[in-house]
């Protein structure tokens, strides 16, 4: 029997795009309430238009967000501290796992 449980060997670290962002405080968006973020999962391209082979930084942070978001910086701008902090320590996170050589299988067969 095969177990199909992947949940049990997914790394804590890795996102599942797009990333669903509930905001603790929901921000005004012109006539509109932003309650939540919802983030694609990045190009290369924009890694390195951002910065991101070295980490993410608080000057890429909301140009990033908002090229993932499709929500301008001024209404991102708005954006109560914890959820920028909780944010931006994901995102940190996640480019700094994704930049680690893949860990090696304990479950390879030895070569003869």
């Amino acid at each position: 029997m095969t177990d199909t449980n992947t949940s049990a060997t997914r790394d804590e670290r890795e996102i599942e795009w797009p990333l669903e962002v509930p905001l603790a405080k929901a921000i005004k968006a012109g006539e509109e309430l932003v309650q939540f973020l919802s983030l694609r999962e990045p190009t290369g391209e924009e890694v390195l238009k951002h910065g991101l082979l070295e980490g993410l930084d608080a000057a890429h942070f909301f140009p990033l967000v908002a090229d993932l978001s499709g929500v301008a910086q001024p209404v991102l701008k708005k954006i109560g501290a914890r959820d920028v902090l909780q944010l931006a320590t994901k995102l940190s996170r996640f480019f700094v796992w994704a930049a680690q050589p893949p860990a090696q299988s304990t479950t390879a067969s030895a070569s003869a």
